[in-house]
């Protein structure tokens, strides 16, 4: 009863007719019934009798023709009933993966669909990630592909998280490629098999990938209005800085990543193979590089250096637990991190070889990746140059999943 009364409030005059049809259908068969039964009484008359059977047959195409009306009506209201329970559902547990260009991410999370502007992230109940040199893998080859063994370990990387998203009650699956896969010319092939396979993902578009980061950004920072935010996300692939300036959200965005720096280090500046270490790295070799990604970066949009300097504005820097954020803040100990900071530890760093940063205990993402030490450190310090700003705060953040898990197109 309930949900006929919500029908009739929701749908008024459509719902009435509806009901309208269900008694004229249900009033012929009675009245069939009762013809059916007088018939059955009265003695025999051949005139009678053809007369009422006549009139009955006429009843039996008219009781047909209601009854294929009543199945259309109860068909309608199935679709109402389905319509109304799916629209009246505030909350889902979704699955979300990043694919990027040194690790693949993965968060599942409760996610409250009417929230506001955008779904909103109510609780996260799993989050992991794999490390995966998916652009190393594509500067080693010759025609700018991955490599089968490279494609199959990302492949057993994503189902046995969706086999984690599962066990943990995931109910939708959705994802998303970046700046490894822009590049590599058999990168949406394989996307497209995944997504035969029950694994939809997406490769988005940098400027998308921004926009995610920004999302990402302002679910970490909720105390931060949304016009006072300006978010910074950095892979191994590429960076975009992103802020909002109306009408719209604008991004500054370069193919320059930390693997990248690392490969521009090796080949321009060392002269080594795309393979090697370039520790231990000298401080004029760093130096050099800094050179480098001056004249790559180049002179930053006008919209975002007057943005960063204005008053009250926040910068966020948001990465995982490898990423050159995360570096920085281990070494300086803070979640704020200057460039004079920075320049102190490229200075303290420079000329250690990959086993005295394996030892650094303090500094887990130094020991975890330290052929990327350096050129981390240098491309965080050029970048906050260039945009003669002096600090940055860092956020932990897996990816960008939670702008994926609140961007509604990506669940459709």
């Amino acid at each position: 009863m309930m949900a006929v009364a919500r029908c009739e409030m929701r749908y008024g005059m459509r719902w009435g007719w509806h009901r309208r049809r269900v008694r004229e259908a249900l009033l012929v068969v009675v009245a069939a019934q009762a013809l059916s039964a007088c018939t059955d009484a009265l003695p025999v008359s051949t005139e009678w009798q053809t007369s009422a059977m006549g009139r009955l047959q006429e009843l039996e195409t008219t009781l047909g023709t209601k009854e294929r009306q009543l199945l259309r009506v109860r068909e309608e209201l199935a679709v109402v009933r389905g319509a109304e329970e799916r629209g009246g559902r505030r909350k889902v547990r979704r699955a979300a993966f990043d694919v990027g260009s040194a690790a693949c991410k993965i968060v599942v999370a409760d996610v409250d669909l009417h929230a506001g502007s955008f779904p909103n992230i109510t609780e996260t109940v799993y989050s992991d990630r794999v490390p995966l040199q998916l652009s190393d893998d594509l500067a080693m080859s010759e025609g700018s592909t991955f490599s089968d063994a490279m494609l199959r370990q990302l492949r057993e990387v994503l189902y046995e998280f969706k086999h984690r998203a599962a066990q943990h009650g995931a109910e939708q699956y959705s994802g998303v490629a970046t700046a490894a896969f822009r590049k590599a010319s058999n990168g949406p092939a394989f996307l497209l098999q995944l997504r035969d396979e029950g694994l939809p993902l997406r490769l988005i578009s940098q400027d998308r990938e921004a926009f995610l980061g920004f999302l990402t950004a302002n679910h970490h920072c909720p105390d931060v209005a949304a016009y006072d935010l300006v978010s910074w996300d950095c892979g191994g692939g590429s960076f975009q800085i992103t802020a909002e300036v109306p009408p719209a959200w604008e991004s500054w965005m370069k193919s320059m990543g930390t693997s990248v720096a690392k490969t521009l280090l090796l080949t321009k500046v060392q002269g080594k193979g795309v393979a090697d270490s370039p520790n231990p790295v000298a401080l004029s070799d760093a130096q050099a590089l800094a050179k480098e990604l001056k004249v790559i970066l180049g002179e930053p949009p006008e919209w975002l250096t007057s943005k960063i300097a204005a008053p009250g504005v926040h910068f966020a820097a948001i990465g995982g637990e490898t990423s050159m954020f995360r570096l920085a803040s281990e070494l300086v100990e803070s979640r704020v991190i200057t460039k004079v900071q920075l320049l102190e530890a490229v200075e303290n760093l420079c000329g250690k070889s990959d086993l005295q940063l394996r030892l650094m205990e303090d500094v887990p993402a130094a020991m975890n990746q330290p052929q990327l030490v350096i050129p981390k450190l240098v491309l965080l310090y050029s970048v906050l140059n260039a945009l003669d700003c002096d600090e940055v705060t860092f956020y932990n953040a897996n990816g960008n999943t939670p702008g994926i898990l609140m961007t509604q197109e990506l669940w459709e």
